[in-house]
């Protein structure tokens, strides 16, 4: 690979991960904020708020744009040693599956638990206790699916650095 195939790649990928990280934040901004542990509160927020579908789809596009910056680094990656090469595979793809772990993540925060959460505040007295072990139900399914989500994300970002430092110490002039 060229020097001009090397540094449109990177910048290619600086570019994307800047701009998804920004984006991100800047949408957070509009997320609804609560004693996260405190159901009762968080959830009477989120079903108030207006705008709580719109913030998850930003954050889902946001971590797509960050994760194609990501994914922009493997040809820089590949090109270079057998071993390279299957970690760029490996990290492409752990940054695929991470990005449908977040999609799923992103389905239950933003989607199901507004739905929950709707149900719990306008259900009648007798029916209050069980929407609102319904809506708990949900956050600890969307707490579950973050967790693994996080997994994931530390896998890649594992598996990128070791490749890194293996290229350091098997090549060193491959490394630079």
């Amino acid at each position: 690979m060229n020097n001009r195939t090397v540094n449109s790649s990177l910048r290619l990928s600086a570019t994307l991960l800047l701009a998804g990280q920004l984006l991100y934040i800047v949408v957070t901004q509009f997320h609804a904020d609560g004693p996260a542990n405190n159901h009762p509160v968080v959830f009477a927020e989120y079903a108030r708020s207006g705008s709580w579908t719109a913030v998850h789809v930003g954050q889902f596009a946001a971590m797509a744009i960050l994760l194609a910056g990501l994914l922009a680094l493997r040809p820089e990656l590949d090109a270079h040693t057998a071993t390279t090469g299957w970690a760029a595979r490996f990290g492409a793809a752990s940054a695929v599956v991470a990005l449908a772990l977040y999609g799923a993540l992103q389905a239950v925060d933003g989607i199901a638990n507004k739905q929950a959460d709707i149900a719990w505040v306008s259900a009648p007295d007798a029916e209050k206790a069980a929407r609102f072990a319904s809506a708990e139900a949900v956050r600890w399914i969307e707490w579950g699916i973050l967790a693994g989500a996080a997994l994931i994300g530390l896998g890649y970002g594992w598996v990128a650095w070791s490749t890194r430092s293996l290229r350091a110490v098997l090549a060193p002039h491959a490394a630079t």
